[in-house]
């Protein structure tokens, strides 16, 4: 469980230590931090996954993760407790390369800093003896590697579907919905109704979860010699795959395009957290899934539900609903705000100067909604860390 994260000179957050929840909610304007915190703790996990230990990671990313203006590089740091023994990990960026030709990507060299309840030792960053957790199938390192980035999109969850592996895994976007439950259906039953019990406490109009088979083009891009030349064509195949179906109140055999956008939503959130593949970090993009107020406080209760069920579970989500936060206990939310230098800043609602004054008056959402984010640019001002 993930404690406490320190960003430095990552992006809009020039400076940010943000102490975290198991169930974290992150409320702001457009633009001003929320998916960016997302994107640090993924960026994090991909580079301890790949990190060996013995020499720089080097990865091709976004042209610029640096703050604007910033030349040192850039730090992330997390703190937390897994399986009751403490851990901490850091990596460090700085770009390798020039941004390519398109301007979208660059090479970043990275390096890994960390300790598994161990004591710190004086030693170079990147020596192994400081690197327990990189170097040995670790508790902490599965966790930092098992996080899960969702920025679910209706029709690519409702899409049909075709996969060759052995177990199907969905992308972030919600593709492979499907094949996952199918894969489900016929290999794990029980965690397939399980998926349907809890889509109905959300979603009481649900009846039934069907999946039937259906036609999946996929296009592959191959070389081929011609003349002694070599050309790149596209190649376009078509697989029987999976499809979802759902029977409604009133209405069997809904296609899942056809069914509402908040149905099909809660459907691909429900599948990752009781599927094959259950992430020890969840990280949601608009948690409110474009469902009903009273809806989103079903979908909260079942959330805690999983969380009691599985401890280690923790989730991080971003939303733009009030009504979400008044499920919430108000230490659970977090304010982002982006100041007049263009920095972000990210703060308890708790740390509000009136918030004890009225929070037996106010929901957490209320109190949201009434005085905003503008107090944090009155918080100070953001530590230069060059």
């Amino acid at each position: 469980m993930i404690q406490k994260v320190s960003f430095r000179n990552y992006k809009a957050y020039r400076s940010l230590d943000l102490e975290l929840e198991p169930f974290t909610v992150l409320v702001g304007p457009n633009a001003s931090g929320k998916t960016t915190l997302l994107e640090g703790l993924h960026l994090m996990s991909r580079v301890v996954a790949k990190f060996s230990g013995l020499s720089p990671l080097m990865l091709e990313e976004q042209p610029e993760l640096r703050s604007y203006g910033v030349s040192l590089p850039l730090e992330l740091g997390v703190e937390g407790v897994w399986e009751g023994k403490q851990g901490t990990a850091r990596i460090s960026g700085t770009p390798d390369s020039e941004p390519s030709p398109t301007g979208s990507l660059r090479y970043w060299k990275f390096m890994v800093d960390g300790r598994w309840n161990v004591e710190r030792v004086d030693v170079p960053i990147g020596h192994a003896e400081q690197f327990q957790f990189v170097s040995e199938d670790t508790p902490f390192r599965r966790a930092l590697m098992s996080i899960l980035v969702l920025r679910l999109e209706s029709r690519r969850l409702a899409a049909p579907s075709y996969s060759e592996a052995e177990i199907p895994s969905m992308d972030s976007d919600g593709s492979g919905l499907a094949s996952v439950l199918a894969h489900l259906k016929l290999s794990d039953d029980e965690a397939f109704s399980n998926i349907l019990e809890a889509l109905k406490q959300i979603v009481p109009a649900v009846r039934r979860i069907r999946i039937e088979r259906a036609a999946v083009e996929q296009t592959a891009l191959r070389t081929i010699s011609l003349d002694e030349q070599q050309h790149v064509v596209s190649d376009k195949r078509t697989f029987w795959g999976n499809k979802v179906i759902l029977d409604m109140k009133g209405a069997k055999g809904v296609p899942a395009d056809a069914a509402g956008e908040g149905t099909i939503m809660a459907l691909g959130l429900l599948t990752v957290l009781l599927g094959p593949k259950k992430p020890r970090l969840l990280l949601l993009d608009d948690i409110e899934l474009g469902l009903h107020p009273l809806a989103q406080g079903k979908l909260i209760e079942l959330l805690r539900k999983i969380q009691q069920r599985d401890p280690e579970l923790q989730i991080i989500a971003t939303s733009h609903s009030p009504f979400i936060l008044n499920y919430l206990d108000p230490k659970e939310v977090r304010m982002t705000f982006l100041a007049e230098n263009g920095f972000a800043r990210c703060e308890k609602l708790t740390a509000h100067p009136a918030f004890e004054r009225w929070k037996d008056l106010m929901s957490p959402g209320e109190f949201w909604s009434t005085v905003g984010e503008s107090w944090l640019e009155k918080a100070g001002e953001t530590p230069v860390h060059e």
